[in-house]
């Protein structure tokens, strides 16, 4: 699809695996890979792909560098392709940054003369953008948004997953949660933060009980400037707070009781018209990969199904990163934008102060 296309991989884990998937998909080749550790060095050279460092890998001449590293060394990485190449094609997995390093991130920026892309995928969902034609379709004025991601990340913890000792619980799917209802439109952004609710987790590690403050679940709030009041939640617990109906064929009106069911949903109400816009997203019980819903309920009764809709998020904003880079279309994530996201987490640390931000 794109003819000729090579990139150079910073990381390779477990989202540098799904990057090169679709990149090879895309008929994009990977022709190098940079990673400190050997084990993964020696996968790398098992797939054929060369084993370098920054220097020979700019060597390769690649289209775009793929950074896939721990966000703590995102800086630092983007730093040195710069020094490198300056007019450089980047892209970045999310979070783009720490909140820490925005300020030295924005200097680094204003020497860059390439393109940076931030891989924030959900920007690009095509439920999210079928939640906002109903809102317009049916003259919505929303009085309440719910954003949730709940899955049960117990045995990911057990098995040695990293534990976010900032966000905590917010910390694995904070930014796709934030995303999505940022995606809605500049009216949605916060012009007043609420409360935040933490729940501490147990688990049984090697016979042993070990908690784990604040990573059993978050619930955020705030007032955004169309005045909905917005509810921002997860748990690593599989605990599904704001069921909404419709959600699959299996589980229309009640929610799983399998603590392992991913649950994605962002949902809009309409208190005067009695309306609710309720987008799942894919994981659905019963659907396909890359398939989610949309519902439209009327006094909680169904009146719409929108199903199934085509969501691969991250296919789509990967290619739309290249086709920015090709001038083919504008960014599809912009620093600015993902460096906003990442201003947008910290909020609740600083409520004493009524604040707003823009994803422009």
């Amino acid at each position: 699809m794109f003819e000729k296309l090579s990139c150079v991989r910073v990381g390779d884990g477990h989202v540098a695996s799904l990057h090169e998937k679709i990149f090879r998909d895309l008929e994009i080749e990977t022709v190098g890979i940079i990673d400190p550790d050997p084990v993964k060095q020696k996968e790398a050279a098992k797939r054929g792909i060369k084993v370098c460092y920054f220097d020979q890998a700019a060597e390769l001449k690649p289209f775009f560098w793929d950074i896939c590293c721990p966000t703590k060394y995102h800086v630092e990485t983007i730093k040195t392709i710069v020094e490198i190449d300056n007019s450089a094609n980047i892209i970045v997995e999310k979070p783009i940054c720490e909140s820490g390093e925005i300020k030295t991130f924005i200097d680094l920026l204003n020497r860059f003369s390439g393109k940076l892309v931030v891989n924030e995928n959900y920007l690009s969902s095509s439920v999210t953008e079928k939640i906002k034609q109903v809102i317009l379709c049916m003259e919505l004025s929303p009085n309440r948004v719910v954003s949730e991601m709940t899955k049960n990340r117990i045995n990911d913890f057990i098995n040695g997953r990293f534990l976010d000792n900032h966000f905590y619980a917010f910390g694995y799917e904070g930014s796709h949660i934030v995303t999505n209802v940022m995606a809605l439109g500049d009216e949605y952004i916060p012009e007043k933060i609420g409360n935040m609710f933490y729940g501490d987790l147990c688990i049984d590690l090697n016979g042993k009980k070990q908690y784990l403050p604040k990573q059993a679940m978050v619930e955020k709030h705030y007032r955004a400037v169309n005045n909905a009041d917005v509810v921002l939640y997860t748990s690593m617990e599989g605990n599904i707070k704001y069921f909404f109906p419709g959600y699959s064929q299996q589980h229309f009106w009640k929610a799983p009781e399998d603590p392992h069911t991913r649950y994605r949903v962002l949902a809009v109400e309409d208190h005067s018209k009695g309306i609710t816009v309720a987008g799942f997203y894919e994981p659905i019980l019963g659907h396909n990969r890359r398939e989610g819903r949309v519902v439209v309920l009327k006094n909680g009764i169904i009146k719409t199904i929108i199903s199934p809709i085509f969501d691969d998020t991250m296919s789509k904003s990967l290619k739309n990163a290249i086709e920015y880079f090709q001038e083919k279309r504008d960014n599809p994530c912009s620093a600015r934008v993902a460096m906003d996201i990442v201003s947008f987490l910290n909020l609740w640390y600083k409520k004493n102060n009524t604040t707003m931000i823009g994803l422009n």
